[in-house]
């Protein structure tokens, strides 16, 4: 059974890192670079060219991108989310690279604590909210990572100015209690599992902790809560693979977004940890349990079309096929023996007699 992944990415360090280790698993890996990717819709049929061709068919398919390709991520995990195992659901592309989305999504589940945060269409309705507030408060754009777009505002004057001057982007403002904690957690999750995590702290008077923005990190032990939070907060979005970023405060742990194409770079660094081989292991073993299952479907279709019981050992009679000196056996025949191409097997002979058995 060869298995074939396809890491849809910009192509950073990081997708390579993921690429060579899943190249210790998978039969065939390839690097696809997104920004090469056309949709087209036509008639009820939908194709995906990849640098003007038809991409060819995988068992395993991750998409990776910043919020700029929010949306054809999205379409691509809808195109193929049943054709091969896709771990990210498309929704929480939308969900992960949208800060409001996110606090929306995780809201009901009570355990997912956020800070508090408010949203508003209008400037000019965020503007008057600026009035009722305490100082300190934060200032994101819904989109951005990285921490870009993340403002400290000390007062409501200062917040009024730089509201001000954000107007220009002709984008909504979220608006949030500012916690004094100058250390955020971040955690990998693959699957039901915590795969790395670590603590990063922001330098001098920053209050963004982001490693991409120069912040130091160090090794971090998750608490059972934190853990917790995070693996609920992927299941939460469906998102097979994602990193939770979370700080903690007086309040208890607060999650703070999710990001569905983390970087491994730092991580693999702070913790000494192969965090992509853990993360290329989980694709691999999830892909290899969907393509068995659907092996066995398609098995029982077969074998229900010829009125064939599952269970147990079957005898039936065929006329022999010999094709250049080879015996050759039905499909099905393969197919209910739940052999597999290149497995070692055992031969006896006997007069009339042929047997395969699996080593």
């Amino acid at each position: 059974m060869g298995l074939k992944f396809g890491l849809m990415s910009l192509g950073s360090i990081s997708s390579k890192m993921l690429l060579t280790e899943a190249e210790k698993l998978f039969d065939e890996c390839s690097l696809i670079d997104i920004r090469k990717i056309e949709i087209k819709i036509d008639s009820g049929k939908t194709t995906v060219l990849y640098d003007g061709k038809e991409l060819e068919d995988y068992d395993c398919l991750l998409m990776k991108g910043s919020y700029k390709y929010s949306t054809l991520l999205y379409g691509l995990s809808e195109i193929y989310k049943d054709k091969c195992f896709v771990p990210i659901d498309p929704n929480a592309h939308i969900i992960a690279h949208n800060k409001f989305m996110t606090h929306l999504y995780l809201a009901p589940d009570k355990s997912l604590k956020m800070p508090s945060t408010y949203f508003a269409a209008k400037i000019s309705e965020t503007k008057a909210f600026l009035k009722t507030l305490n100082y300190p408060i934060i200032l994101k754009f819904p989109s951005g990572t990285h921490g870009k777009g993340v403002i400290f505002a000390e007062s409501a004057s200062s917040a009024n100015s730089m509201v001000d001057a954000l107007e220009v982007f002709k984008q909504p403002i979220l608006v949030q209690d500012y916690i004094n904690i100058k250390s955020d957690i971040r955690i990998i999750v693959a699957g039901n599992k915590i795969i790395g995590s670590m603590r990063r702290i922001s330098k001098g008077d920053e209050i963004r902790a982001n490693a991409h923005l120069g912040g130091d990190a160090e090794p971090y032990i998750a608490t059972p809560t934190i853990k917790q939070m995070s693996l609920d907060a992927a299941k939460r979005i469906k998102a097979g693979i994602c990193a939770i970023d979370i700080i903690e405060s007086d309040y208890g742990p607060l999650i703070l977004e999710i990001n569905t194409s983390p970087g491994l770079q730092k991580i693999t660094e702070v913790t000494k940890k192969n965090i992509a081989a853990e993360m290329a292991q989980y694709l691999y073993d999830e892909t290899k349990k969907l393509k068995e299952s659907k092996e066995k479907v398609e098995t029982r279709y077969v074998m229900n079309n010829l009125g064939i019981e599952e269970i147990g050992d079957r005898e039936f009679e065929t006329a022999l096929s010999v094709v250049n000196g080879k015996i050759v056996l039905p499909e099905f025949v393969y197919k209910m023996s739940n052999f597999k191409e290149g497995e070692d097997i055992n031969i006896r002979i006997s007069n009339g007699k042929i047997e395969l058995i699996k080593n």
